[in-house]
């Protein structure tokens, strides 16, 4: 069976065994998920190519994310609940598994193919983020498909195949801008020249093959300005969002130059564990050096690419945890070649923190002052102890097979499977402000907007169904309560923001303070108009 590629439908399979629990169960979580469903909301509700949030323009993200999940509300209804604005990024995660598992095939071997399925889903921030409703892992399924085209043309010389590829970066760039080209592009460039593959390569591509990566945005674009796109938007867009990225001027992404070095070996946990051992086993098999050199310009191309950009988050290097895992998978299916030491750290490492995750999820229930219903952490917990026993038999019988690789990958996988349908929903009380949704139904008419005070507050109107008016000045949030357009006003603020607004207006007594996430917010319902 392991003499050939994984097939698609098993890839699928273990998507929705792994995700779909939590698609179906957990809330969609500020910022970024209640974001961008408000977003594909809104788009639905007036202009198709350019973006609306809070009925003012949004330039953050190209379209492409929002019109995938109104694409994909048809399969949930028509409705934009929780698991259309998700269904983007499990196309993604589709798209990473497909071409990482056939890279692993073509480079090392089918049964390396079949390891790479196991071991990427369940590195840690692969999982996290298939399971979300964000960008990134839309834009690391494109940017996974232009490289398994752009490297399977370098065997055939195939015009077709790097065609392809600069198509899957127009989409790409319709996903998340300029970085849809340039990564994917580097890591090709880099790969191929880090491992002698450049020499003799065809390189005409490199002139017209950005043309037609362009020609997706520049469609986009010229369509948008024809339906009359307002005044300002291609300023914002082009040059203020990019090149604000770029040097901070967004700065509550700002980190350290070495935030992507703790990180990575944070987010591919457990597999960070493997990578030792990985580069001890690939450099004795003379056959795969090429394919590990590749691998390794492949990684570090992408760390260091986020690292010159001022602004940085963790999911920014999702790119490199395919390489990653290929590596691990590669190495699990040659480990005759290790030392048996190597084999025995590695194993006891991985089973050790198995046994401890395991562990702390058992006794949650019995530690007091969690914030959630700890119980839900046991199922996960009980899978990953078995696993461990499981893992650590059929290492004991024969140490120098991927037999215990495979097993602690199935733990893990169940492991995780059982965290997002049944621990992240536990949260959904702490992320989902239900009294303050309540109240503004009750408060506010259908056409009614909520004030939102130097805020953006996505969360409020999308679960509220009423449209925010985001008022970042006192004499815009004035302006508005005296319009008379409504009746009975509610704004949302953040409490630190709270003494402003007590020096323009008369607060009344029944202020609803809460939390969404970490922010400590309040409510203030106003019944008579400045």
């Amino acid at each position: 069976m392991m003499q050939k590629p994984i097939p698609v439908w098993l890839l699928v399979l273990l998507g929705v065994l792994l995700w779909g629990g939590e698609y179906v169960r957990r809330d969609l979580w500020a910022p970024d998920e209640a974001r961008f469903a408000l977003v594909s909301q809104e788009m639905r509700e007036g202009h198709w190519l350019v973006p609306y949030r809070q009925g003012e323009f949004y330039t953050h993200k190209p379209p492409l994310m929002f019109w995938l999940t109104n694409l994909f509300s048809v399969v949930t209804g028509g409705t934009i609940g929780n698991v259309a604005p998700r269904l983007p990024s499990f196309l993604g995660a589709m798209l990473a598994l497909w071409a990482a598992t056939r890279l692993a095939t073509r480079w090392f071997s089918p049964r390396a193919g079949w390891l790479t399925a196991l071991i990427l889903p369940t590195s840690f921030l692969f999982w996290n983020k298939g399971g979300f409703g964000q960008i990134d892992m839309l834009l690391c399924g494109l940017s996974m498909t232009a490289l398994y085209f752009f490297f399977t043309s370098c065997e055939a010389s195939c015009t077709r195949r790097l065609a392809a590829a600069y198509a899957s970066m127009g989409l790409a760039v319709l996903a998340k801008g300029p970085v849809g080209f340039l990564v994917p592009w580097g890591v090709f460039l880099t790969a191929t020249w880090a491992s002698g593959e450049w020499v003799g390569h065809r390189r005409s591509h490199l002139l017209w093959g950005p043309l037609i990566t362009l020609a997706f945005p520049a469609a986009w674009l010229l369509l948008a300005w024809w339906q009359g796109a307002p005044d300002g938007f291609f300023q914002e867009l082009l040059f203020h969002q990019n090149v604000g990225r770029v040097t901070g001027e967004f700065g509550g992404h700002l980190k350290p130059f070495y935030y992507f070095l703790m990180y990575f070996p944070i987010d591919f946990l457990p597999w960070t564990l493997a990578l030792p051992l990985a580069w001890h086993v690939l450099r004795r098999v003379p056959e795969v050096d090429c394919a590990r050199v590749r691998l390794v310009a492949w990684i570090v191309f992408v760390i260091g690419f986020f690292t010159l950009s001022a602004s940085k988050r963790n999911l920014y290097i999702l790119l490199a945890y395919p390489a990653a895992a290929m590596m691990v998978a590669a190495a699990a299916d040659r480990l005759v070649q290790a030392d048996a030491g190597w084999i025995r750290r590695t194993r006891m490492a991985l089973l050790g923190l198995m046994a401890l995750l395991g562990s702390g999820m058992v006794i949650a229930p019995l530690l007091p002052g969690l914030p959630f219903d700890a119980r839900w952490l046991v199922p996960g917990g009980l899978l990953l102890l078995a696993g461990t026993v499981v893992t650590t038999r059929i290492g004991r019988e024969d140490p120098h097979t991927p037999g215990w690789v495979a097993a602690a990958a199935v733990s893990l996988l169940l492991a995780f499977a059982a965290t997002g349908a049944l621990v992240y929903p536990a949260f959904d009380d702490l992320k989902t402000p239900d009294e303050v949704i309540a109240k503004a139904q009750r408060m506010l008419g259908p056409r009614d907007r909520i004030l939102m005070y130097r805020m953006h507050g996505e969360i409020f109107s999308l679960y509220t169904g009423r449209k925010g008016y985001m008022a970042f000045t006192d004499e815009d949030a004035q302006a508005f309560l005296r319009e008379g357009t409504q009746t009975n006003h509610l704004i949302i603020t953040l409490e630190r923001d709270l003494p402003s607004i007590d020096a323009w207006l008369d607060l009344p007594t029944n202020l609803v303070h809460f939390t969404s996430g970490s922010k400590k917010l309040v409510a203030i319902p106003v019944t008579d108009a400045l």
